[in-house]
């Protein structure tokens, strides 16, 4: 049990020790555009990008498919994203999935923004429960 609280304790310190920028921070026109994420190269036909608008909406495609559409803001320190997607967007994790075209779900999610450079950013995505780290490349 000691040692899980030693470990506990330096995780929590090692995110201080991050270089932090907060989505607030940063202008909105930071982030206008397409990203890459967790790739380095935008040519990739593969990849997942998101596209944040100007407007406030967005779109996250992969394979030129749209699999997520949206809002976003920024809103307490976070990257807010309120997102509508299909199942059957993600038929490349199974082909099963494709029978639930036309079902639609909204979900809510954050993006809580670290290391932020002139072209790139990280963040830990928050939706729900589920907490992933990604890195984000801006393309031309």
């Amino acid at each position: 049990m000691r040692g899980f609280k030693y470990v506990t304790i330096l995780v929590v310190l090692g995110l201080f020790l991050v270089p932090m920028a907060s989505a607030a921070d940063l202008p909105a026109d930071y982030f206008h555009g397409r990203w890459v994420i967790n790739e380095k190269s935008c040519s990739s036909t593969t990849a997942e990008f998101f596209k944040f608008n100007k407007n406030g909406t967005f779109e996250e495609t992969r394979n030129g498919v749209a699999e997520v559409v949206g809002f976003w803001e920024v809103k307490e320190d976070n990257l807010r994203l309120n997102m509508v997607s299909s199942v059957a967007s993600f038929q490349d994790l199974h082909k099963d999935l494709a029978r639930f075209e036309g079902v639609y779900n909204h979900s809510e999610g954050q993006m809580l923004i670290f290391n932020a450079k002139k072209k790139s950013f990280e963040a830990y995505g928050v939706i729900g429960n589920e907490i992933k780290r990604a890195t984000a490349v801006k393309c031309p």
